[in-house]
């Protein structure tokens, strides 16, 4: 009944049937739910779930089905010859097992995807606690003469110099510099020649060689990118990012329908909060103000990830459901309705910083995403 339940909402919430099952150890329940996985509706329908409950259900049912091979096998070969019976009981041991193994290895897998252990915290909020600072050297800063210690190269040179008796000609040869030498500056004019003609000649073919070159050295735009995200945060995980976005959303977009500044400015930059000042010292002055009620959230999608004055910026975008209705100061809807609902695009330009914090417990926070643009937009009225 609980199956048939699920069959019906799609399908949606097999990864907590097959958790209930695992845990109250029903495994005939879990092998009809897996057999009823192998039909191509239902398969269909698991598409939109998790990958990983999708594939471990996809390979639980071939390994359920050897299981079952084994045991049918067994007990085949139990009844033909009495003589086989602990060959067929560790048999039956060896499927029980896989079967048991597997039933906690599909539940591990399930609930870290279900509810992942990594903490979700906001990546746009300024941290304001207290932070570890650095211990001051009380050491000494003097310089000190030592012994520099020859290479290998330098004693054999010696020892050459030596057994030979030419010591004074080799220590001559060993301080002559080849840059002092004629040839050598010669050399060094003809190629500064040859690389200022390279330079400012306008030979279509020399430039199309200079731009691939600077594609392939470079890479794209947004591999730049990822690579400078990558060296202030090693552990930068895209997903995650998405995740700590999401966390924000609703609580940013709650203080920009309120016109909360003092919460803004835990997110925003400098330059859009002087643009939300300006906004709201608008709408106080006319004394009106719109209804902040966010009836849905949306998931976060990343639109773009470029370089924008040597940071890294990436562009993302989520819509919100909420009420179309703006109020003056007595009370009146003087624009849409109380009852209105109209789905709102909102677009965030964030922009990592150069370094992160430490806490004073010793906690490593990494570099924080500032908002430095967003834009908004209604798009759709929903009735």
């Amino acid at each position: 009944q609980l199956f048939n339940i699920f069959y019906i909402q799609h399908c949606r919430p097999v990864a907590v049937l097959i958790i209930i099952m695992a845990q109250l150890g029903k495994s005939s329940l879990l092998n009809v739910a897996l057999r009823a996985y192998q039909s191509s509706h239902i398969r269909a329908s698991l598409l939109g779930s998790s990958s990983v409950a999708s594939r471990f259900l996809s390979n639980s049912a071939s390994i359920f089905q050897q299981a079952d091979t084994k045991a049918e096998e067994a007990k085949d070969a139990k009844e033909e010859a009495p003589k086989q019976e602990s060959e067929q009981k560790t048999e039956d041991t060896t499927a029980k097992d896989s079967k048991a193994s597997l039933l906690h290895t599909l539940k591990k897998d399930i609930r870290e995807t279900l509810s992942s252990d990594v903490p979700v915290f906001s990546a746009t909020k300024l941290y304001t606690g207290s932070v570890l600072k650095p211990e001051e050297y009380t050491g000494t800063s003097e310089l000190v003469v030592t012994k520099q210690e020859r290479t290998g190269w330098q004693k054999a040179f010696d020892t050459l110099g030596e057994k030979t008796g030419l010591g004074s000609v080799l220590d001559r040869i060993r301080g002559v510099k080849v840059s002092d030498t004629a040839a050598f500056q010669k050399g060094k004019d003809f190629v500064e020649d040859i690389k200022e003609k390279y330079e400012t000649t306008d030979h279509p073919l020399l430039h199309k060689v200079e731009e691939v070159k600077s594609n392939f050295a470079t890479g794209s735009e947004s591999s730049m990118a990822m690579h400078e995200i990558r060296i202030r945060d090693p552990y930068f995980n895209l997903n995650q990012f998405v995740k700590c976005v999401k966390f924000d959303a609703p609580s940013v977009t709650k203080a920009f329908l309120t016109h909360d500044l003092e919460t803004l400015k835990l997110h925003c930059g400098s330059e859009l909060i002087e643009r939300f000042t300006g906004i709201f010292s608008h709408f106080a002055a006319a004394g009106h103000f719109d209804d902040p009620t966010i009836l849905f959230v949306g998931d976060v999608e990343i639109v773009e990830i470029r370089r924008m004055e040597d940071d890294p910026f990436i562009i993302i975008q989520f819509h919100c459901q909420q009420l179309k209705c703006t109020r003056d100061k007595f009370g009146n809807v003087i624009d849409g309705a109380a009852d209105a609902i109209q789905r709102v695009y909102y677009f965030w330009g964030l922009q990592q910083e150069k370094v992160g914090v430490i806490t004073a417990e010793g906690k490593v926070l990494p570099p924080r995403w500032v908002i430095k643009d967003m834009m908004w937009q209604s798009r759709l009225a929903l009735v």
